[in-house]
């Protein structure tokens, strides 16, 4: 099998998609994803990121292929889990303080969180194109919500705080081991004794 042919094959199995990683990894020359490109059998959408004519333009997945650290949370990761209509109009994305994002988009904010509290509630989820990514689980998005009060619509807090505290899926066990790690157990308990009386 030729290095064209293995290119075609894996963009078969992987959604489109494929990277100058996965070709490293696969031990195809760059060249080859030129060659393709003027032949207009992919295009590319991002730095290293490329895509089949056929595949969708899958913004999440792409712009974690392109920044590996980063992890949907707040109002953008409700949305990947289904728990809200309201389409974000913008990304929001946690990540370690130890990385940075340089040339951040506009439609994106970066919250910086502490080194040891960032891998806390990380999940996988599935996006409406196929794709894998990473989000916070909603034990997680529950404790940023009630750390970060002031800064979240009043209207989505009071829904999710409400949602998650009638659901017999979220474990609340491991939300106030979140909210002992990120040292918000006092701030946690006050808001679900409310919603629970």
């Amino acid at each position: 099998m030729d290095y064209r042919e293995k290119i075609i094959n894996y963009l078969k199995v992987s959604n489109g998609i494929i990277t100058t990683q996965n070709c490293k990894e696969e031990g195809i020359p760059r060249i080859y994803l030129t060659r393709l490109m003027r032949e207009k059998v992919i295009t590319k959408i991002d730095r290293g990121v490329y895509s089949s004519s056929v595949s969708d333009y899958d913004s999440y997945y792409f712009f974690q292929l392109r920044y590996k650290k980063v992890v949907f949370s707040y109002e953008t990761a409700l949305y990947l889990h289904e728990q809200t209509d309201k389409i974000p109009q913008i990304m929001e994305v946690s990540v370690p303080y130890s990385y940075k994002i340089n040339n951040v988009p506009n439609n994106v904010k970066v919250y910086y969180v502490k080194n040891e509290v960032a891998k806390l509630g990380i999940c996988n989820v599935v996006t409406s194109f196929g794709n894998e990514v990473r989000v916070y689980n909603m034990e997680r998005i529950v404790c940023d919500f009630i750390a970060n009060k002031k800064d979240i619509d009043p209207e989505i807090y009071i829904k999710t705080i409400k949602s998650f505290a009638a659901s017999k899926k979220n474990d609340v066990n491991k939300l106030y081991d979140y909210a002992q790690k990120m040292k918000i157990v006092d701030k946690v308990g006050n808001t679900l004794e409310l919603v629970y009386e």
